[in-house]
């Protein structure tokens, strides 16, 4: 199996749209690539924690509105056009663990936490539309969805130890449930 965030840091960091990216979030290109390295492992990992309970239904409807328009399959035009779709579906997805995460992002990448979260919100729809792209191709079922996000969730957070230090300082006190004892449970596995 592939991994859905590499193949995602890959297109994004073309200079095309690394550069579209980073004007529109008001910040440089390193800047914007470090804190996108980190970053999607975070939310890759939060999203595999939301799609393991209840809450998940949440994800696949995410999913499942792309539709036609996967920005995924058109990242330039996606990054030129006007306002993000990823706002409302970022806070649905991470909810209270949004601002820390912001934060945890912020003071490693020296950027302000509402320019991690404009990176964030842009990257969030391309990372479902992968994902969606991903689900296709490998005919997963929307019950398996869970799965997929926990096997990508530890590829990345694996070939990320910054992502995984600072997933595990945000959520250590929530050792026992929470996303922490979640991705735990994968590296167990």
């Amino acid at each position: 199996m592939n991994s859905v965030v590499e193949g995602l840091m890959s297109q994004m960091m073309s200079k095309e749209n690394l550069s579209l990216l980073s004007n529109k979030a008001g910040t440089d290109e390193k800047s914007a690539k470090s804190a996108l390295e980190i970053g999607l492992p975070m939310l890759l990992a939060a999203m595999s924690n939301k799609a393991s309970k209840s809450e998940g239904s949440a994800i696949i409807s995410s999913l499942s509105q792309l539709g036609g328009n996967n920005p995924a399959d058109d990242m330039a035009s996606y990054l030129g056009g006007s306002g993000s779709q990823g706002t409302d579906i970022l806070s649905s997805i991470l909810g209270s663990s949004l601002q820390p995460i912001q934060q945890a992002i912020s003071k490693k990448t020296g950027l302000p936490a509402s320019v991690v979260g404009q990176l964030l919100s842009m990257a969030l729809p391309l990372l479902l539309g992968s994902l969606s792209k991903s689900s296709t191709k490998q005919n997963i079922a929307a019950d398996d969805l869970s799965k997929l996000l926990g096997d990508q969730s530890k590829m990345a957070l694996s070939s990320s130890p910054e992502a995984a230090m600072l997933m595990d300082e945000l959520f250590a006190p929530q050792e026992r449930g929470g996303l922490m004892g979640m991705i735990k449970k994968l590296f167990k596995s």
